[in-house]
C-alpha cells in the first residue's frame, strides 16, 4: 500500500472580487443541468474553437472549461452527492489535494508584498533548531528544490524507519492526525537531505507543510483562517474550506482498503485536518475554483512583481504551479479524489481555464503495488551512465546531461496519472505499468517502462505490439487535446534497436499550428505477458538514428 499512497498536496478589498464586475449570463451560477443532462455548451459562436479544442470531455465527477468572462463547457456526471438526493453539480465539494499548494504559494507572496518576509530568508530564522535550515531558503521550498525528503510519499528517510509495514503504520498515523507538528519538526531536524539545496528538483510535500508553518508564524493566525481571509473571502469562494472535515459532498468509491489500512475515515473521506495543511487539505468546487483562477491569473491577488516570481520555473517547478506550453497547472490526488487545475494563456480570450474535480477510488492493490506480478520482469540498474535491464536485453548509454528522476517521484507521477485517467481501458493499462526509469534535463527526457498485459488488457489475450502502439497513439492524442495540443504520429514502422526489432512512431506536438515538441516512441513485446516501451522526447534535437545509436 506504500506506493498506493504515493501518489499520496482597503475597504473595497473587503468586498469579494466576484462582486466587483457584472456577472456574465454564461456563469456557473446561471447554468443548471436538468435530470436528463450531464453537460452544457455555450451557444455563442465566438467560442467554437474553444469548444472544439477543450469541450466535450467526460470525467468521474465535474469539469468546467471557461474564459476570463464566460463558461464555455460544463460536465457533471450522472450521480448524486453523499446525501443521496442532491445531483452532482458545479457546487459539489471535493478535496483538491495538492492543488492546494498554489494557494499556499500565493499566501507566501502576499506576505512578501507586505514586507513580512523575504523569499531569500533561510529556514533557521523560523526553525532555529534546524541546522540544515541555514542553507535552505523559502524560495527553495516554493520551488521544490530544498532537498528535504517527503514526509508522506517517502517516509523511510524522513521518519528514520524501514520497511513497508513501518511505512504504512506511519502513513496511517499521519492521515489520522496521530502525529503532531512537533513530531514532524523533530523528525525533519534529524533527516538527511536528499541533495544540496537548489541543485535539483524533487517533489516533496514537506516543503509546503513548512510554508504553512511559516505563514502561521508570521501572521499569528491558523493557516485555515489566514487563507480564508486573504484568498477565499476576497475571491467570493463561499463553499471552500481548509483544515475542515465533514464538508465534502462527493461520494468516495472503492475505499474499503483505505479504511482497512487506516488511511481514511470509515466513509472513505480524508481524516487529517491538522496534518493536511499547506501541502493539501483545501476542499472546494468548480464554482469557487474558477473564481480563484480568474482572480489569480488576472492579477487581483498579487502584484506584477509577485506574479513574475509565481511563474518563475526552477528545475521544472514554479511556485505551486507547473509550467506547460502556454499554460500553468497543478494536479492533486488524495485518498479518494483527484483534481486538475489549469490556466492556458490565450491571445483571443486572455485565459482559458480547465478544471476537473473527481472521485477516484484506488486501483486494486495487486495492480498498483506489484504491476509486474506473474511476469518474468526484473528491475534494471543504472550505473556509470549506463542503464541495463537484463531480462529485456536492454543496454543504453544515457547522455551525461540527463539526470535520473528519483524512484519516489516516478511512483508519484504514475499514481497521479492513474488517478487522472478516466477511460477504463487506459486506466487499467497505466495501473499495470512500471515506470522503470526516466532521465531528464532542460525539457528533454528518456523514459523506459514495462506493461503487464495480463493486468492491463485482460479482455484481449492476443494483444500485440501493434495493438499497444495503436492504443498509445490514441492515448497521447486524447490527453494532450485538453491542452489544445494536436499530436500527429507517423505510421508505425519496424526498426532494429540494440539488436531487437521494435515498432517506432514519430510524434509531433503542435500548439496553434506551431511545433512545440516531438518524440520517438518504441514498443517491443518481450513475452506473452510483458511489453517494453521506451522513448525520447520534448525539446530534443536528437534524431531517431542518434537515439538508437545509444543502445548496445
Amino acid at each position: 500500500m506504500k506506493k498506493a499512497i504515493a501518489a499520496l498536496l482597503a475597504f473595497t478589498m473587503l468586498v469579494p472580487l466576484a462582486a466587483c464586475s457584472k456577472e456574465s449570463r454564461y456563469s456557473l451560477n446561471n447554468i443548471k443541468l436538468n435530470e436528463n443532462e450531464t453537460s452544457w455548451s455555450v451557444p455563442d459562436e465566438k467560442y467554437k474553437s474553444v469548444l472544439e479544442s477543450y469541450g466535450g470531455g467526460k470525467c468521474t465527477g465535474t469539469m468546467v472549461v471557461a474564459t476570463d468572462e464566460d463558461v464555455v463547457f460544463l460536465y457533471c456526471e450522472d450521480g448524486v452527492e453523499k446525501d443521496g438526493t442532491t445531483r452532482v453539480s458545479q457546487d459539489t465539494v471535493f478535496d483538491i489535494a495538492s492543488c492546494s499548494k498554489t494557494f499556499t504559494a500565493v499566501c507566501i507572496l502576499q506576505l512578501m508584498e507586505k514586507g513580512k518576509l523575504n523569499i531569500s530568508d533561510t529556514l533557521d530564522k523560523y526553525f532555529p533548531e534546524y541546522e540544515a535550515g541555514k542553507g535552505i531558503t523559502i524560495n527553495n521550498l516554493l520551488h521544490m528544490n530544498s532537498g528535504i525528503p517527503d514526509y508522506l510519499n517517502n517516509p523511510d528517510p524522513f521518519w528514520n524507519i524501514s520497511g513497508e509495514d513501518a511505512a504504512n503504520r506511519k502513513i496511517s498515523d499521519i492521515l489520522q492526525d496521530r502525529t503532531t507538528d512537533e513530531d514532524l519538526l523533530k523528525a525533519m531536524y534529524q533527516a538527511p537531505l536528499s541533495f544540496e539545496p537548489g541543485t535539483q528538483y524533487e517533489y516533496s510535500n514537506t516543503n509546503y507543510r513548512l510554508l504553512a508553518f511559516i505563514i502561521e508564524n508570521i501572521s499569528g493566525m491558523k493557516y485555515c483562517d489566514y487563507v480564508k481571509k486573504n484568498i477565499f473571502d476576497k475571491c467570493g469562494m463561499k463553499n471552500t474550506t481548509s483544515m475542515a472535515t465533514g464538508d465534502m459532498t462527493y461520494v468516495p468509491q472503492d475505499f474499503e482498503e483505505q479504511v482497512q489500512y487506516g488511511f481514511s475515515d470509515k466513509d472513505g473521506y480524508p481524516a487529517c485536518p491538522n496534518n493536511s495543511r499547506g501541502d493539501g487539505g483545501i476542499h472546494s468546487n468548480l464554482t469557487d475554483m474558477l473564481a480563484f483562477d480568474r482572480a489569480l491569473f488576472t492579477g487581483k491577488l498579487l502584484n506584477q512583481s509577485s506574479m513574475e516570481i509565481l511563474f518563475t520555473e526552477e528545475n521544472g517547478y514554479c511556485c505551486g504551479l507547473v509550467k506547460g506550453q502556454n499554460s500553468y497547472s497543478h494536479t492533486g490526488s488524495s485518498i479518494s479524489c483527484s483534481a486538475n487545475n489549469k490556466a492556458i494563456e490565450s491571445e483571443e480570450f486572455g485565459h482559458i481555464y480547465i478544471i476537473k474535480l473527481e472521485h477516484s477510488g484506488m486501483v486494486a492493490q495487486s495492480d498498483e503495488d506489484n504491476p509486474m506480478a506473474g511476469t518474468n520482469y526484473t528491475k534494471g540498474v543504472f550505473e556509470n551512465g549506463v542503464y541495463i535491464n537484463e531480462y529485456a536485453e536492454l543496454k543504453v548509454k544515457i547522455p551525461g546531461n540527463l539526470q535520473p528522476i528519483p524512484e519516489a517521484d516516478l511512483v508519484n507521477i504514475q499514481n497521479e496519472s492513474v488517478m487522472n485517467i478516466t477511460d477504463t481501458r487506459d486506466k487499467k493499462r497505466e495501473a499495470a505499468t512500471v515506470y522503470e526509469a526516466c532521465f531528464w534535463a532542460g525539457g528533454t527526457s528518456i523514459n523506459i517502462c514495462f506493461m503487464n498485459s495480463k493486468l492491463g488488457v485482460t479482455d484481449d489475450p492476443d494483444y500485440t505490439a501493434e495493438d499497444y502502439m495503436a492504443d498509445h497513439i490514441n492515448h497521447i492524442a486524447t490527453i494532450n487535446a485538453d491542452d489544445g495540443v494536436k499530436v500527429t504520429c507517423s505510421e508505425p514502422e519496424t526498426v532494429t534497436v540494440g539488436g531487437h526489432e521494435c515498432l517506432r512512431t514519430h510524434a509531433v506536438y503542435e500548439y496553434q499550428g506551431a511545433k512545440v515538441a516531438e518524440a520517438y516512441y518504441y514498443v517491443r513485446k518481450l513475452d506473452d505477458d510483458l511489453f517494453l516501451e521506451f522513448d525520447i522526447g520534448g525539446n530534443t534535437e536528437m534524431s531517431a538514428e542518434e537515439f538508437e545509436g545509444l543502445f548496445e
